[in-house]
């Protein structure tokens, strides 16, 4: 499991939802300015879902890797040589 944090910078709130391997699932209303500090799964994706007029709309999609704690080194990158 990995530190990690979610800002929420615009002026709505969001639905942040988790979900990884071994049936994790993190599902959290993050409300506007709020900081929100989760633990996931290195694997897992991160979806930030906005309130729309007419239900949720996805706006961010990516990895657990997108959200780690900024306190942790940031992994290598197998791509740079």
């Amino acid at each position: 499991m990995e530190d990690c944090l979610y800002w929420n910078e615009s002026p709505k709130m969001v639905v942040l939802k988790c979900i990884g391997a071994n049936n994790f699932y993190l599902e959290k209303v993050v409300m506007p300015s709020e900081i929100f500090g989760f633990r996931a799964p290195i694997d897992a994706k991160v979806e930030i879902w906005q309130m729309a007029v007419n239900g949720q709309l996805l706006s961010v999609r990516g990895d657990v890797r997108d959200f780690l704690s900024k306190a942790r080194a940031p992994l290598p990158n197998p791509m740079v040589a």
